[in-house]
Parts: C-alpha cells; structure tokens; sequence
C-alpha cells in the first residue's frame, strides 16, 4: 500500500511539473510556444485597448439602421469571412466586396433585410473595456469605405 502511494505522490509531482514548466517561456526574449504544453501567448501578450474592424450596415427607407449578417459578405465560419472582409480592405477592394452583398440583399426575401434600400461598408473602431465589461456597444468611430444602393430584381 505505501509503494502505490509513494508512486501516486511521485506521479502527481510529475505532473505538476510539467504542467508549470512552460511559465519560463514568460522570461525568455524570444519564448516559444509549443503543443501541448503551451504558455498561452495569445492571453499574455499585451492588446490594444481598441479594435477596428469593417462590417456592413444596411439601411431601410426609414433611415432604420441594420447590422448585415456575415453570410451576406462570404462563404465560411464567421472568422473566416470576417477575415475575407478585412483582406478586402487590405487590398482596397471594397467596392467588390458592397456590390456582392448588396445583389444578395436584392435577391433575399429574408426580413428585415428584404425591405433595406442602401448598405454600408464601414470600419468601426470599437474599446474592449467598454464594450465587454460596460456593455457600449457603440463603435467609438466609424468610417463609411463604401456604399451602394440596393435595386430588387
């Protein structure tokens, strides 16, 4: 009985071990980050306290003001078209990103969107603080990259 908790003890203090051992990637200059035992850069490196992004706004005759689903602008997961969206940018081809969604908006009989008249491709400069943990969901600046007026089929 001694021996197997003498082995348990013994384990447990391997384990342990190896479960701290990547917190001294923290105090090397270039730390690597290895499966599986990983430091967790993406949580211990320092961000911005702002975050821009482009997304779309639709607009209803109304002036009503609409955040325009993801599916709309790409093909994909979420991040994956929000990285679609910001590679577009990149490459200052907004126009063809707001005239694809904007056909599409034509053509959807989804609503609200079926009745939107105008869409929006704008960047939005959003604070982490405020929108996580106080609840602003408004973007503290916004600037319009394209527009195009929506025309049904």
């Amino acid at each position: 009985m001694i021996s197997s908790q003498t082995l348990a003890t013994v384990f447990s203090i391997l384990v342990m071990l190896a479960l701290l051992w990547p917190i001294q990637e923290n105090w090397r200059k270039k730390p690597k980050d290895n499966f599986p035992l990983s430091y967790y850069p993406m949580f211990s490196h320092k961000r911005n306290t702002t975050y821009s992004m482009p997304y779309l706004v639709g607009y209803d005759s109304l002036q009503n003001r609409y955040f325009i689903p993801y599916q709309y602008a790409g093909t994909g997961g979420f991040n994956q078209v929000r990285r679609q969206m910001r590679q577009m940018v990149r490459e200052d081809r907004h126009d063809e990103l707001i005239e694809r969604v904007a056909q599409q908006l034509g053509e959807t009989q989804r609503s609200p969107f079926d009745q939107l008249e105008r869409v929006d491709l704008v960047k939005g400069k959003y604070h982490f603080e405020d929108y996580f943990l106080h609840n602003q969901k408004a973007p503290i600046s916004e600037k319009l990259l394209s527009t195009r007026k929506i025309t049904n089929p």
